[in-house]
């Protein structure tokens, strides 16, 4: 997918009233050069079906990440998800 406003809508689609999600995320490095920075993190994410939580999906996926300073906040310029693995069934998140 790609761009904002298609990924939210499509994942909204996807998972409002139907899918429970929980992400972790461990090993983030952020490296800043001044007004930019890039920061990488392995985030896993768990999605149970709300009407069948014996239907899951389990994915590990690496983010790379670049940020743009904004005044007082940094803001995602750019954002890259791959999938390294997943376990379970994927109809858990696509339907």
């Amino acid at each position: 997918m790609s761009g904002r406003d298609t990924i939210v809508t499509t994942i909204l689609a996807l998972f409002t009233g139907r899918v429970d999600t929980t992400h972790q995320v461990t090993n983030t490095r952020i490296t800043v050069d001044g007004d930019t920075a890039r920061l990488t993190a392995l985030v896993e994410a768990q999605h149970l079906l709300i009407a069948d939580p014996a239907t899951h999906a389990l994915l590990k996926n690496p983010y790379d990440v670049d940020l743009v300073r904004d005044g007082d906040r940094w803001v995602i310029r750019r954002l890259r998800i791959d999938n390294t693995w997943y376990a379970g069934q994927p109809t858990a998140i696509f339907g």
